[in-house]
Order: C-alpha cells, then structure tokens, then sequence
C-alpha cells in the first residue's frame, strides 16, 4: 500500500533523518555521495573533508589517509578496496559490522534501491559489543576453570585424559610414536608435614612451572591429584623422553627453594610408556603401564625414570 506522502510528511521525515541517532547516507548508482546526515558525518570522521561530489572510493581513501573511520587492521589501502567492491552491492539487502578506529563498532544495513541508489545505515553497537565481550570473557574463565587444576594451573585429570584420548587415536591412525609419562614427587607427605601444607602448596606450583618451562608447545601436561602428575608427549619415542625428563631433572636441580628452608630441594620419580607405532594396547593399558613403571622407580630408590620396556624386560628374562 502506497501513501500520498504531503510536503508536511516529507519534512517531517527530513528532520527525523537529520536528527537520527543512526548515521545515514545515500550514495547514487556511480556510488556518488549524494546525502549523509550530521550523525554518519561524525561516525565517520568526516567533518574535515569535501563531501561534494565524492565518490565511495574517494571517501574511504581520504578515511584511510586521515587515520578516522573504519579500523582496517594492517593490510593496505588497495587490499581494502578490493574487499570492499566484493561485498558492496552484492545483494538487494546485506548487513555487517564495522569495527572504527576510536574503538566503536557500528552494525551497518546496505540496501540496494531499484533505481540503483545505495541507502547506507549505521547503528552504534559498541555498548552491546563491550557486553558480548565481557560475556565472552566469563564463558571463557569457565571454560578455563572446568579444565584446569586451580592450585597449579596445569590441565586437571579430566581434560587431561581427553587430550590423551585423542591423542592416543591419532596415533593409532597414522602409525605415530607417542610416550605417556606419569610422575610423582618423593617423599611430598614428609614435605608437608615437616614444612607444613604451604610449603607442599610451593613445591607443587613450583613443579608445575618447571614442567611448563621445558615441555614442548605440543605437549601436554596435567596434574592428576596429590602430588602425581603427567606428561603426553606426543611423535615421542622412549629414548627422546628420556632426553626431555633429563631436561627437567637438571633444571630441578638449579631451583633456588630457600624460600621454604635453606638448601630446600624435592626430587621426582617418573613411569614411562611409549607406544610402539601403530600397536594398540588400548588406553587405560597404557596408563596402567606407565604407572606400574612408576611404582617400579619408587620401589627401587626414587629419583629416577624408569621406562615399562624394562621392567617386563626384567620380569622375562
């Protein structure tokens, strides 16, 4: 239904657009601004250029120069452009978000007349943005908290055991070595009890950014409770674990814990398990593995690796 729009209406519309909220314009069909209202201008950081007669490249070029307007990132003026045209007028209708240099973000609306004028809108979202944000932000601590062990800030034994499930099939699958270490802190109870719980708290955290500061970016490291942690280290084989657990050790050894007692030091024993290339022996066999090899480093004096091949390697022979 069409209505007879009076001269009264019009300027009734005419003076609702110019006192809009919403940034406003209409670029004709050579994509000639022929009409902006005072809120598109100050969006944009128009208000020191000529806008007559100025065409859509023209003005996001002198955007570009000036250092005002549409937050492009770090490509260049050409690679925008070029962006630019091969979204512009792509549909009758399109919406998109457009983030600005000042840090604002505007939700703009592109409509496509059918006499070929573009009719641009822009809506400031920078309030709804901020709170998306923030939103996100609390998703993410949440995220962080169900899989991560808060006193050590290493991954908790649930999200650890899913990442060796993974881990463990992609193994399978493409015939690739992987080594499964499970470590343990001497004689922590005697730690407690003779320094008290704050002291132990030290001594795990401590042990925990030691592990972070000499794994790999590819392993993966958890704490399973108490003071038992483990390692996956995955395209790994035994000898090359070996090499990385002598790592820790010999940093172990530089920590300076006088700030629990003079001359304070803790040892660990690990339990090592590597698979063989594409030889399944399932998941929970390859942790029970690598754990009895670590009750065998406890049995047989602590402070040490000690690696699954050899104690079945012992129990034949």
């Amino acid at each position: 239904m069409k209505f007879k729009i009076s001269q009264q209406l019009q300027n009734i519309i005419i003076e609702h657009i110019e006192h809009s909220e919403n940034g406003i314009a209409v670029l004709d069909g050579d994509d000639v601004l022929i009409f902006c209202n005072p809120k598109f201008i100050s969006m944009f950081g128009l208000q020191g250029h000529d806008l007559n007669n100025c065409n859509l490249d023209e003005l996001l070029s002198w955007m570009y120069s000036q250092g005002v307007g549409i937050d492009i990132g770090d490509i260049s003026l050409q690679e925008w452009l070029v962006q630019v045209h091969s979204q512009y007028r792509s549909a009758e209708f399109r919406s998109f978000e457009l983030k600005l240099k000042d840090g604002r973000w505007l939700l703009m609306t592109e409509q496509v007349n059918s006499t070929g004028e573009v009719v641009l809108v822009g809506n400031d979202i920078s309030n709804i943005k901020k709170i998306e944000n923030e939103l996100y932000a609390v998703q993410e601590e949440l995220e962080r908290q169900a899989w991560t062990d808060e006193l050590t800030g290493l991954y908790n034994r649930r999200h650890f055991m899913y990442r060796l499930d993974g881990e463990y099939h992609r193994a399978m699958r493409h015939a690739r070595p992987a080594t499964l270490v499970i470590l343990d802190l001497d004689f922590f109870k005697k730690i407690n009890d003779q320094y008290g719980h704050h002291a132990g708290d030290e001594v795990l955290k401590n042990f925990s950014a030691l592990l972070r500061a000499n794994l790999r970016k590819e392993d993966v490291c958890g704490r399973l409770g108490g003071e038992e942690f483990v390692i996956l280290l995955p395209d790994t084989t035994e000898e090359e674990s070996l090499n990385i657990l002598g790592r820790i050790r010999a940093a172990l050894m530089q920590q300076d814990m006088d700030s629990i007692a003079p001359a304070f030091e803790y040892t660990f024993s690990a339990g090592v398990m590597a698979l063989k290339q594409g030889k399944s022996c399932g998941l929970d066999a390859w942790m029970k593995m690598a754990d009895q090899a670590l009750y065998h480093a406890k049995k047989t004096g602590r402070n040490k690796d000690v690696l699954y091949a050899d104690i079945t390697e012992e129990g034949s022979s």
